[in-house]
């Protein structure tokens, strides 16, 4: 079984604050007398949800082009985070078991806002701090997920990123976890391939 958890990017959806709005624009309409429908959309490559590569966070890091497949292709688990647990810390990931070569997607309460189609941005959206980061790369885990638009918490600096990202950890953000349950899944986790950047939309699917 075959379960989606990518956002759809459509217009006016969720975006960061900072970020362009993102805007579909169906500039050729059969309906209006145009041989074909063809439409432009704008947008930031952290829209929806998307894979942030090093050099997001680091000016001469990797881009998204980069990518190990094998990174992005493999097993995973997908660990739920109670309700009363904000930030994720060191001291919850400790009895985890966390392994080498770990991917690791975090549930939280944000998935209900990411599935419900909110698009007022949460500033109190769960996050991981940055000692967790650390912790998670000295443990040897090789790929985060996070269900809301940043790993980070808000207006708390960058040391979650830079941490995670030197490393070479993948960071994939705007994840759809509602209705997945925690347990070991196949993750399959693909970025647009755009040239050199700092971060790319990704259609995300998890294989049960």
């Amino acid at each position: 079984m075959f379960i989606d958890v990518s956002m759809d990017i459509e217009d006016g959806m969720l975006h960061w604050p900072s970020d362009p709005e993102v805007e579909i624009d169906d500039y050729s309409d059969i309906k209006k007398g145009a041989a074909s429908n063809n439409s432009k959309i704008t947008c930031g490559v952290h829209t929806g949800t998307h894979m942030d590569a090093p050099r997001h966070f680091i000016d001469d890091g990797a881009g998204v082009d980069k990518f190990n497949l094998n990174t992005l292709i493999g097993q995973c688990r997908v660990i739920d985070v109670p309700v009363d647990i904000s930030p994720i810390s060191k001291e919850f990931l400790e009895p985890i078991n966390i392994k080498n070569g770990d991917r690791i997607l975090f549930k939280t309460k944000n998935s209900e806002w990411i599935n419900n189609g909110a698009r007022n941005f949460h500033t109190d959206y769960v996050c991981v701090n940055p000692e967790a980061a650390k912790y998670m790369v000295e443990k040897g885990v090789i790929l985060v997920g996070i269900d809301y638009l940043s790993v980070e918490g808000y207006h708390v600096g960058h040391d979650t990123h830079k941490t995670l990202l030197g490393a070479g950890v993948i960071v994939i953000e705007g994840l759809n976890l509602f209705n997945v349950s925690a347990g070991d899944y196949k993750l399959i986790a693909l970025p647009v391939k755009i040239k050199d950047s700092n971060g790319a939309p990704a259609r995300v699917i998890l294989e049960k």
